[in-house]
């Protein structure tokens, strides 16, 4: 079994990664990245909390993503389709989040803007629908960063993946949540 977490960018992937892996899960991790990208390597994209995000280039390997059997990874959502067919099976949970928190928290993160695409909810229910759709996909779950935020032992108990839920949910930090809806000022 292959375990995905996905989503679009700041729809709380990271968090999400932490949580399992905190959960039971064995965690793809590439100890390497850091210095990867400090020497200016663009094929991994920057994650401070250390979990391997995979490089643009494997999107395309044939076999890919069946390295990581047994083990979490974190594949954007428009990767999803280039997986390859797994005996064994995947289980992915989806990431959605409000747009505006989302464009806001990354122009925090990155200091350039970004643009949400107006059509993100309907590309990740699409995702959503493909992967349910395939054989050997035991298990999609769609879930709303600030459900695991605000419910994460709920959130975490509704995925019944192999995880201790309350393990996973302690390691949520609402703090970390800067980016509420009813907190940001549209349009900045």
């Amino acid at each position: 079994m292959i375990y995905v977490v996905s989503g679009f960018v700041r729809s709380g992937t990271s968090m999400m990664m932490q949580c399992l892996a905190a959960g039971g899960l064995k965690s793809a991790f590439n100890p390497q990245r850091e210095s990867l990208n400090d020497h200016g390597d663009e094929n991994y994209q920057p994650n401070r909390g250390g979990f391997y995000e995979v490089a643009w280039r494997e999107y395309g390997t044939p076999g890919w993503p069946l390295q990581y059997q047994g083990s979490l990874v974190k594949i954007f959502f428009w990767g999803l389709d280039g997986m390859s067919v797994n005996q064994e099976g995947y289980r992915i949970v989806l990431m959605t989040r409000d747009h505006e928190e989302i464009r806001q928290s990354y122009e925090a993160a990155f200091g350039v803007p970004l643009t949400v695409p107006p059509d993100l909810d309907k590309r990740l229910d699409g995702a959503r629908v493909r992967m349910f759709n395939r054989r050997d996909v035991h298990s999609v779950n769609m879930l709303d960063y600030r459900f695991v935020v605000d419910s994460p032992l709920k959130a975490f108990d509704s995925l019944r993946w192999p995880i201790d839920p309350h393990q996973a949910a302690a390691q949520v930090d609402p703090s970390q949540c800067r980016f509420r809806r009813e907190l940001l000022v549209e349009g900045i």
